[in-house]
């Protein structure tokens, strides 16, 4: 029933992308990899899954929705969002950012030479990994590994904070809060984080 289900979601995110008129200027295969991240991540996403070292590989783009449909629908929206994002990244040097996540408990995240660390709490139902800096600064990040990808969004709002955190660069931060804003601004139910590889 579950593969059926899966595919009925995957037929109805297709149809729902040729419907749109702009199919051929979309990417398909980052619809159905959203979608498949919607609905079989849930399943591997483990506290196991997440233990390991990933390096940061592009902006990543979520929308709150409990309705597939809208989180097929907000895939395709968020091909744009993760392009203006893409600039802010590379503003306050994300490229080569590291996130470690330790069987004992504990994380790392290097930016620029620069480590941070503290300790972790992974929640299996909710699927959220809090980090706890070492100066007690806590953080929650929604998570989503599927095979060797990880998903680490954070809400929208909480995005200039997360940014001043891992990367030290407040005042690159504090430039760049205008276009965080007008992105933040434009979409209900904002997720934005960063897309990892292991």
């Amino acid at each position: 029933m579950n593969v059926n289900f899966t595919l009925r979601c995957l037929c109805m995110a297709l149809t729902m992308t040729v419907a749109a008129g702009n199919a051929g200027a979309q990417d398909l295969k980052s619809v159905l990899s959203g979608v498949v991240k919607n609905v079989v991540g849930d399943k591997t996403t483990t506290e196991s899954s997440i233990i390991g070292t990933w390096t940061y590989a592009g902006p990543e783009c979520q929308f709150e929705s409990d309705n597939l449909l809208a989180k097929a629908g907000g895939e395709v929206a968020a091909k744009d969002v993760e392009e203006k994002i893409q600039a802010v990244y590379e503003k306050v040097g994300m490229d080569g950012c590291q996130y470690t996540f330790g069987e004992d408990g504990s994380y790392s995240c290097t930016v620029k030479g620069k480590t941070s660390s503290g300790t972790y709490t992974f929640d299996s139902d909710a699927k959220t990994v809090t980090m706890k800096s070492k100066l007690g600064i806590k953080t929650m990040a929604y998570v989503t590994v599927t095979g060797d990808s990880m998903s680490l969004v954070f809400k929208a709002d909480k995005l200039m904070s997360v940014l001043k955190t891992v990367t030290s660069a407040v005042s690159g931060v504090n430039s760049t809060a205008s276009a965080i804003n007008s992105i933040t601004d434009s979409y209900d139910g904002l997720r934005l984080g960063f897309e990892l590889k292991k």
